[in-house]
């Protein structure tokens, strides 16, 4: 009764962790591209924004209403972007494996998991930079 109660749990945990263990080892086994063209891509992206940023006059200090602003939090949404693709697309390009390899060698703690933190950062920080770049908030202390 108990005992066969324990067993049959025993084997269900089991089978999950045989499917678990499919599953992740199925896509450690995914082969990388070198995806040359998407990275250049990815890095040309970032590059114009921000040139774009640069261009329409920005300044530091608190964020002020204005396009300079709305395009500085896009731009930071973007690398929150990039960070998030790089989780799930890693075998994609060079410059997606980069960023994870900053996520497992240069972050504390260290693993794949802090691209999650990453782009949600980036992403809230660059949502944040562009409501008061329209004057939604006032983000300015």
């Amino acid at each position: 009764t108990i005992h066969s109660s324990r067993r049959r749990f025993a084997a269900r945990l089991n089978s999950g962790v045989r499917l678990l263990r499919k599953i992740f080892v199925n896509s450690a086994q995914i082969k990388n591209e070198p995806g040359v063209a998407l990275g250049v891509l990815l890095i040309a992206l970032l590059a114009g924004l921000l040139i774009s940023v640069l261009a329409t006059g920005f300044h530091t200090g608190p964020l002020r209403p204005g396009t300079n602003t709305v395009l500085l939090g896009i731009y930071i949404m973007a690398w929150g972007s990039m960070f998030l693709a790089s989780y799930f697309f890693s075998h994609k390009t060079f410059f997606l494996r980069a960023l994870i390899w900053v996520c497992e060698h240069w972050s504390h703690p260290k693993g794949r998991g802090m691209a999650f933190f990453y782009a949600a950062l980036a992403l809230l920080l660059g949502f944040v930079a562009v409501l008061s770049g329209l004057g939604v908030i006032g983000a300015a202390a």
